[in-house]
């Protein structure tokens, strides 16, 4: 950076903060009551059909992957709702759904007519309210918030999905045991209700979006293919789903051996292996609160390359570990601390550079586009994962995996968004063909 850059930057008046901003605060209060009702409900849901139903192993795993099925179905098209309508209605309209969705699930139960039919169908619907209000709440922000103000925006967000992850489980679990399975699932319904009235408060007024299409199926899938076309047609944007991709398959595949090598492997035991787990909640954390400043510091292109890095080279160490003493725990755990601090960093950096090159108007479709393909490439990663373990051993696996959690950096590298500094690009106008890249 010259020293005119440096001295312009100096003279430049200083960025307000993101918490003078009376409206995020109420969308950062609304998403976090959210969030947690929805960590407290995915474990509630499954314990209910434990608890109180009785259900099988198999119709519990079935119960969890249909709650997840939305994002493989309905998250494009969600996309194309999220820019057609105005996206605080949305995430009201997706608490107070899912909230009602919920409270029916104990009324049945105190009724004797609850059943496991009834709980797919109820999760289904709940899981279809969280595609949207996840696309919605990614759209949303850049209407609230100014260019400058998206990273400190989304590291606050990022902290709260930190704190959720961490807490909701611990949460629900407490709910569980002190008022039933079923009043812990209506524990979340109420928080969903916390979430729709505090987002109702939001002042900011949205126009209504223009309709290129008309409202038929055709239409819905044309502004779908849009989407998909505007991604995939300019560099950056590819640059980042192709990153996605190669994490979440990798990733989701390691998960599978990594937890099986940590007892079958290591010869750890049930708490050592919740100390290591343990160890990714105060990392969540630490990645969400200094992910705000690095880019100011560091710019943003480094920024993402350094913590995308660290977060997934350190990785390759646990194929190294060996024994189940005191060490092997520490490294563990210091693995997977480094892991999700630096992690939570590059996604806060990553989101914020795909906010600001996307047009308003493609904001749904984008986030849509991105959550599509990282969910959808899970269940290859988590079928790869076993496959791997049995042919070639767990250890081998954990490396081999680790490699292509590593092989991620490269489309990332070879990008122009390594090449970003410390102002944010511009973005990615409308009348640009889709198909021409954007360097």
């Amino acid at each position: 950076m010259t020293d005119a850059t440096t001295a312009a930057e100096a003279a430049a008046p200083p960025t307000p903060s993101v918490w003078r901003n009376a409206d995020f605060t109420r969308l950062w209060t609304g998403q976090t009551a959210s969030l947690f009702a929805a960590q407290v409900s995915e474990l509630a849901l499954p314990l209910v059909a434990v608890l109180a139903l009785a259900a099988s192993s198999a119709q519990v795993g079935l119960l969890t992957s249909v709650v997840k099925l939305p994002y493989l179905l309905v998250s494009l098209f969600a996309g194309v709702l999220v820019d057609r309508a105005r996206r605080k209605n949305i995430l009201i309209a997706t608490d107070l759904g899912r909230a009602l969705v919920l409270s029916v699930v104990p009324v049945l139960y105190w009724t004797d007519r609850l059943g496991i039919s009834w709980l797919y169908v109820l999760g289904f619907l709940a899981g279809c309210g969280s595609v949207l209000f996840d696309v919605a709440g990614q759209a949303y922000l850049p209407r609230l918030v100014e260019r400058e103000q998206l990273t400190r925006g989304n590291s606050a967000l990022g902290a709260s999905q930190s704190a959720a992850t961490i807490g909701g489980p611990a949460l629900g679990g407490v709910l569980v045991q002190w008022l039933t399975a079923p009043v812990a699932v209506l524990a979340g319904a109420l928080s969903y209700l916390v979430s729709a009235l505090t987002v109702a408060t939001i002042r900011h007024r949205e126009d209504r979006a223009e309709q290129s299409e008309r409202v038929t199926p055709a239409g819905t899938l044309r502004e779908v293919w849009a989407g998909l076309r505007f991604v995939f047609g300019n560099e950056p944007l590819r640059a980042m789903t192709v990153m996605a991709s190669i994490f979440n398959l990798s990733f989701t595949a390691l998960e599978v051996a990594f937890v099986q090598f940590m007892p079958r492997t290591l010869g750890l035991s049930a708490g050592e292996i919740g100390l290591v787990m343990a160890a990714l909640g105060p990392g969540f954390l630490v990645g969400a609160a200094f992910a705000g400043r690095l880019p100011q510091r560091f710019g943003y292109g480094r920024t993402m390359l350094v913590t995308a890095s660290i977060a997934n080279l350190v990785m390759l160490g646990i194929s190294t570990v060996h024994g189940s003493g005191f060490l092997a725990v520490g490294t563990l755990m210091l693995i997977n601390f480094l892991f999700a601090s630096f992690g939570v960093a590059n996604n806060v950096t990553v989101l914020s550079i795909r906010q600001t090159l996307t047009p308003d108007s493609l904001q749904g479709r984008v986030a849509a586009t991105n959550r599509f393909v990282a969910m959808g490439i899970a269940p290859v990663g988590a079928l790869a994962g076993g496959l791997l373990g049995g042919a070639f051993g767990l250890r081998a696996t954990v490396l081999i995996t680790a490699i292509g959690l590593s092989s991620a950096l490269v489309p990332l590298a070879l990008s122009s968004l390594a090449r970003i500094r410390f102002d944010l690009p511009a973005q990615i106008p409308l009348t640009t063909p889709v198909t021409k890249e954007e360097a």
